[in-house]
């Protein structure tokens, strides 16, 4: 049997993260807290994104209070697909690998190096400034949002972010599905004359009219295509591999994918070009999402550089901390 504990939390944004979804001041969410018959203990996190498609906090909350303080571990395999978050948060009672006291302090051996780590801009001109303290950091691969203002304003904000990064990095363009299609269109063609140095142009239209769009027009350009809100649940990721297979790299969030072990077999069915995202989640998530990666990477899927940069846009420290340290803060 396992016992059941939970905490919400709010972490405050440095400043308000600017995306086409409008800003975002503040991460709230849910740690759970598992104790077995012998003491040992894991923890597990609930981050929902409710713009993305996933259950809303308030419906997170209302599953925790009713679920039994006292359960099997298999009992979690229930937790119905409109809570994939809720799914991702229980993921690790079926797993004990990850239990065990730890001493407060996260375990630096076991993190990523920055080089494999894709660090988020801010929009706008502060990324111009932005960049050069990540880069010294070790990060070489760059995510800068863009659709949050005009696009005039933003493509010459791009040339000259595209002229001061250095030769090797590589830089990614999230739309967050809010261009028009002829503005991706005018994207593309900028990326196209950048030689290689954008990696991808992620979600550049609403998921209800992306695919046709890559299908009919984005294969006249060079630069790849990365879908995320329209792969942000299992169902959905199911959905558009069946549509798009190969022709476009899949940006998942495992916080928000539901169970793991099911995106793992899919991953191995397919054998997919994906990359793994932050859904701004806990040091609590980061570990159950690095183990997911870590196991696709293991399988020789394509290594892209994993987008969790983001430790740099909270006002705490949390990203320092181990998750039983986490839990103490709450």
């Amino acid at each position: 049997m396992l016992r059941l504990d939970f905490r919400p939390y709010r972490r405050s944004f440095r400043k308000p993260l600017a995306t086409a979804h409008g800003l975002w001041t503040q991460r709230e969410g849910i740690i759970l807290r598992f104790e077995d018959d012998q003491g040992q203990v894991s923890f597990g996190e609930i981050a929902p994104l409710p713009w993305f498609g996933t259950e809303t906090l308030e419906q997170a909350q209302a599953f925790c209070q009713q679920w039994p303080r006292e359960f099997l571990p298999k009992q979690a395999i229930a937790i119905p697909d409109t809570l994939p978050a809720c799914q991702f948060g229980f993921n690790c009672v079926g797993n004990h690998s990850g239990f065990g006291q730890d001493n407060g302090v996260l375990k630096t051996d076991v993190l990523p190096s920055p080089r494999v780590i894709c660090a988020l801009l801010p929009a706008g001109v502060k990324a111009l400034n932005t960049w050069q303290p990540l880069w010294e950091k070790g990060h070489r691969t760059f995510k800068w949002k863009i659709g949050v203002a005009a696009i005039a304003d933003e493509l010459a904000l791009f040339k000259q972010l595209i002229e001061v990064l250095p030769v090797e990095a590589r830089l990614r363009l999230d739309a967050n599905g809010g261009l028009m299609p002829e503005e991706a269109e005018s994207w593309l063609r900028a990326c196209d004359r950048t030689q290689g140095k954008v990696e991808f142009m992620e979600q550049p239209l609403p998921p209800s009219s992306v695919l046709t769009w890559v299908s009919e027009r984005a294969v006249n350009f060079e630069t790849a295509i990365a879908l995320d809100e329209s792969v942000a649940t299992f169902q959905q990721f199911q959905q558009v591999y069946e549509q798009m297979g190969d022709r476009v790299i899949y940006v998942v969030k495992p916080a928000i994918l539901g169970f793991s072990h099911r995106v793992s077999r899919f991953c191995r069915q397919h054998r997919l070009d994906i990359v793994f995202s932050s859904a701004l989640e806990t040091p609590v998530g980061f570990h159950r999402a690095m183990e997911l990666a870590q196991h696709i990477w293991q399988l020789g899927m394509p290594k892209r550089a994993i987008g969790f940069g983001v430790s740099q846009w909270f006002a705490d420290d949390w990203h320092l901390l181990s998750e039983a340290a986490v839990w103490n803060q709450l």
